[in-house]
Formats: C-alpha cells, structure tokens, sequence
C-alpha cells in the first residue's frame, strides 16, 4: 500500500491548480493524498478497496493530476483502475456521477474502441484503466471490467465544516469552497441581502415574511395575502435570490373575480358591478320572457362571493306548464303532438264528443302565462231534447221519460175537450238536440166571427160552461143575438150559438128596410121621390102644373112604420077669371088687390123650394133642383 502527497513543481501549472495549492496552504488543511494497491484485481473489488480503505478510486479531473501520477507512480509497466465508468452508454465520474465532460478526457490513440465486445460472453469495455510508464503514460484506454489491475486510490482533502454553505470541491493536494447559490466568502459563510424596501403592503392586503438565513437576507420568503373577496394577481411569494434581487415584484390585491353570467335563452341578466365586471360584490338578476319562468336556483339574483363563486347555480328559463288536463268523459282532448309541450304556454287544446253528445263549455283553451287555461275545462252532456212544454190543455206523450230525451225520441200530442190542436201532431228529437217541429198549442174550439148584416147590430154573449181563450173570440157555446137599424126588421132567426164542432147554429140573418106604399103623381101634377123604392126616409116632393094649385102636403116621408107622414096631395084648378078682371077698373088698370095676392103666391112657392133644400137630409137630389129651378121661372 503506497500513498504519496502532491506538490507542485514549475511555474507551467494553470492558474486554477495555483489556487488550489495556495488554499491549501493558507487554511492549513490536509491535502489530498493518493494510494495505490499492491495487488492486482477486477474494477468492482479495485473500487471496493479505495472506499473501504479511503475515500474513492481517483478521479482524473486535469492533466496536471495526470502528470503529478506519472511521475509519482513506481517506474514499471503497470496498470491502474481509475474511477471512470461507462453508466447508460455514458462514461461517468463514479465519485460524483456526472458525466466526462471532453475537455477532461485523455485517451489514448484509437480509444475507447471497446474492442473486446466481440469476445464471447458479449462483455464489453465499459471500465477505464491509465497507463504508467510506456509510451502512453498517463493516457487512458477502455477496458473489461473483470481484467486484474491495480487500484488507485485518494483521500479528501475536504472536512465537513470546510464549508458553511457551500460544496468542498477537491484540488490537486487541497481543495476549495464552491459556494452555494446566494453565498460568498472564503468558507461560504457570508450571505447575500435584498432591499427591505422593496417589500411593499398593497392595498387591501398584507404581506408576511419569514427569514432563514436572516432578515431580508437570502432564501427570505415573503408571503402576500389579501382580504376577503380579493386575491393576488400573483399568487408566488417574494423569495430575496443569490442576486440580492427579489424574484418578483409586490403583488397586488385585485377584487375575486366569479366567472362572467350569460344571458339566458328566453331571458334576459342585468348586473351591478361596483368592483368590476363580474367581480366581488357583484350581482346579477335575471328575468324571463313571457310564458317562461326562472329554474334551476332558488333564487333570481346571484351574488358573486369571496370564494370567487356566484352564491348559487345560474338559473335557466324554462316554459311555463300548466295543470295537465283531465281526461274529458265522453271526448277527447287534443293538445299537439309533443309530449313534452301538451301543457307549456301558448299551447292550445281542443276538444270534442263522442257522438251522442254536446260539449258544454269552451271548445278550445290555450295556455296562459300565470300557468293557468285560459278557460274552465268543458265537459260532455248527453245530447237531449227540451222537455216539450206547452199550455194545460196539451196532452204530451213521449216514447222515452222526460229526462232521457235522446235524439230518435218522439213526443205525440193532443188537446183535452174543447180544444183544438195547433202544430205538428208528432215532434221527434234530432241528432242536435232540437225538436223537429215546434211545440204544438192547443186552441179553445170556436166559431168564425159571424157576418153582420147590413143595418144591423150584433150582440154575443159567452156561455157559462165555455172555456175561456184570449185567442178565439167566440167559443163554443157563445150565443149572438142580432137588432135591425130603425126602419128595417129582421129577417131570419133573431140569435145563433157556436156549437161543436165549431160552426154557428144557423146562418145570420138580414135586416132590410121597410117600405111604404108605392106614390104616384097628382092629376095635374108631378112627383119628384129621394129613392126609386119607396123605402124608409124615402121622401116625395110633390108639384102640380102651370096654373093648378097643390092641395095637401108637398113633401111626405115614409117613416119607421112603412107609412107616409101624409095623405097624398091634389092638384086644383084654379079660380075664373072674371073674378080676377072684375078687379080692373074702367080705365085698365090692375086691382091693387089682385096684383098683391099673385106676388104673393109666387113668394110661397119660392119659400117653399128653399126650406125643402136646406131641411132635407135625405138623397134626394134631382127634386130639390128641380123644385128650386121651377120656383125662380116662375118669380
């Protein structure tokens, strides 16, 4: 067992190895030392030795080791396992497993060539072996890791305490303190510090730091939080880095923001932000459209809360419903094809009946917005026939009971004594529920009104027995009895009774004039009468010649009796002349006593033709014209 220190020789050694030596130096550790063994054996055993004994196999690291070996090693042809080794395809310091890096390599001319993995048992080349004192001292060659070599060994030269915070990295013969990140100083022991200024509270938040290393010094962590309904925009925490720098800025406190409400279908959302949209405090309210109403949330208004969710589920509009319809007995009820929109708003249902029967009520209802039919729902009535009700004297008969009038029902009719049926003898129930005629009537029994005869007057009297009627004026049993006008007499039977079967017992009689004996002319003289028939009130005018006078009455009148109010006139001569002559005197001249009488005669005849034309009230024309024409000749 061999074991040797290095030292340093010329001035050719690069700057790093002139560092290690003088650190070596000043801290007065102790320096790696090497060992080699004086047996020979496999890699695996080599490797087990050095870390049994001392701390590891070598390490190549720089060619100034190498040289420092070359020349330290026994003078001779041997060869040393060094603690390099192929990992995954990778060759790999054992000590550290980090991968050889190209600048430390040595190799010789040709290798690694791993030549012997053809060899049976496919073993490959996978250690590292250095040579010593041929013509490659010091270079490196691939070999099987079962071939017999010596070991080369070292001892560290690093402490547990070299370093405080910082990775001891061996030297040749010393070593040296590669500080940890945010550390500096021969031993590592300083720490670096950032800006407590920089550590700012924001607004609505605080910020709470923690010091492992000391205050604001590295690895200081400083942790932000806000108040509630308000969250960092950056949720890491200010870690002071190796720089002295800050990793991040201060954060800020930013309202919570909930997840942004759309509208709903067939709705509409209004929403209050007082921090921002869709932000903490924030609320929405929806509404529906017509016919829809909110689902889906007990509530219509939604807050946004700290957690940063809407305080409930978002609601959703859905169509109103209304009460499913109950069965319609005797119809049917028709709402649309979709099963699931039969009762939903705007929906209209129709219905009908069986045959036999009448709908009785709404024939269509339509959903309404308050969840309501816009009607109450109908029902089917049995198809019936009015009860036929008619007068007291109308006899009915129907073929079904007055409450079970369905239609192909008939009702016969007829009247009690004394009345006669009005109408259709037999009605019959139509499929539409009305009769096929109308209802018949019963009219009381009677007789035509009878005719009254001219110049006469009637008088009809009901019998006790007879019904009463407004309708028929004259019943059975009514009695007419007749009078004649004055100046005529009856002629027939003087009453008539309505008898059954509505006819009058004899025919009505006549009333005709009476008549007064047949006038005729004075000899001597002229007649003038008011009728052709000497008839009642007829009346006769009579006149006599030129030189006749009348004797008697001029004017007769056949009154209520049939007799002239007088005896029929004469006509007169008249007196001589000699009388009338005998009153002139000798000289020619007219008797005063004469020529008055004459004047005056002629007065009373022109008197007597004007009382007859303004007295008489009788059709007598033609006589009173000519009774007047004659007088005013004669005047």
């Amino acid at each position: 067992m061999k074991f040797g220190v290095f030292q340093t020789h010329g001035s050719s050694w690069t700057s790093f190895i002139f560092s290690s030596l003088m650190l070596c130096m000043w801290t007065s550790v102790e320096c790696w030392s090497y060992y080699y063994s004086d047996k020979k054996m496999v890699w695996d055993e080599a490797r087990d030795w050095c870390r049994e004994n001392y701390t590891d196999m070598v390490a190549i690291q720089n060619k100034g080791e190498i040289r420092h070996l070359i020349k330290w090693l026994p003078k001779k042809d041997t060869y040393y396992w060094i603690g390099i080794r192929k990992i995954n395809d990778t060759w790999t310091w054992v000590g550290t497993n980090k991968a050889l890096t190209v600048e430390a390599t040595n190799w010789a001319r040709g290798e690694p060539n791993n030549q012997n993995k053809h060899l049976k048992g496919g073993a490959g080349e996978d250690c590292v072996e250095m040579y010593i004192q041929n013509r490659y001292a010091g270079r490196w060659n691939d070999e099987r890791c079962t071939k017999l070599k010596y070991a080369l060994c070292y001892t560290a030269a690093c402490k547990n305490d070299s370093c405080h915070h910082g990775e001891c990295v061996e030297t040749i013969n010393s070593h040296k303190c590669d500080c940890f990140t945010g550390f500096y100083g021969e031993k590592c022991e300083q720490v670096v510090k950032c800006n407590k200024e920089e550590v700012t509270t924001p607004d609505k938040g605080s910020v709470n730091c923690t010091h492992k290393y000391g205050d604001f010094s590295y690895d200081s962590s400083c942790q932000y939080s806000c108040e509630e309904g308000y969250q960092l925009n950056m949720s890491r925490p200010l870690t002071c880095t190796g720089t002295a720098k800050w990793s991040e800025q201060p954060p800020t406190c930013e309202p919570v923001q909930c997840q942004e409400l759309s509208r709903p279908e067939r709705g509409s959302i209004k929403c209050s932000d007082p921090l921002g949209l869709s932000s903490y405090q924030s609320t929405c309210e929806f509404t529906c459209n017509e016919g829809y109403v909110l689902s889906g949330s007990p509530s219509n208004t939604l807050r946004c809360e700290a957690s940063g969710n809407w305080n409930s589920s978002k609601p959703f509009c859905e169509v109103v419903q209304c009460p499913a319809l109950q069965e319609l007995e005797n119809g049917v009820a028709s709402c649309g094809d979709d099963a699931d929109m039969r009762f939903s708003y705007g929906n209209t249902c129709s219905f009908s009946c069986a045959p036999g029967y009448q709908l009785v009520g709404p024939s269509r209802v339509t959903c309404t917005s308050a969840a309501e039919w816009s009607e109450k729902m109908p029902r089917c009535e049995a198809i019936t026939c009015k009860v036929p009700e008619g007068d007291a004297p109308l006899i009915t008969q129907c073929s079904q009971p007055l409450t079970e009038l369905r239609p192909d029902s008939n009702c016969s009719f007829s009247c009690e004594e004394g009345f006669e049926l009005q109408g259709a003898k037999i009605i019959q129930c139509s499929e539409d529920g009305q009769w096929s005629e109308a209802i018949p009537t019963c009219n009381v029994l009677g007789c035509p009104a009878p005719e009254i005869p001219t110049s006469a007057k009637i008088n009809c009297r009901p019998s006790p027995s007879s019904p009463a009627s407004t309708v028929t004026p004259h019943p059975l049993g009514m009695v007419c009895s007749f009078t004649c006008d004055e100046g005529h007499e009856l002629q027939g039977a003087l009453s008539m009774e309505c008898v059954n079967p509505g006819q009058w017992s004899s025919v009505p009689p006549t009333c005709t004039a009476l008549r007064c004996p047949l006038q005729k002319a004075p000899e001597n003289g002229q007649i003038n009468c008011s009728n052709s028939e000497p008839v009642y009130n007829s009346q006769c005018y009579f006149t006599c010649n030129q030189g006749y006078s009348l004797d008697g009455h001029e004017l007769l009148t056949c009154d209520t009796y049939g007799n002239w109010t007088g005896k029929n006139p004469t006509c007169q001569a008249p007196a001589p002349v000699t009388a009338i002559a005998s009153a002139v005197t000798a000289g020619g001249a007219l008797s005063l006593s004469g020529v008055p009488l004459a004047i005056w005669l002629l007065k009373r005849m022109k008197q007597k033709a004007n009382k007859f034309e303004l007295s008489s009230n009788s059709d007598i024309t033609a006589p009173q014209e000519f009774f007047k024409n004659s007088v005013d000749s004669l005047i």
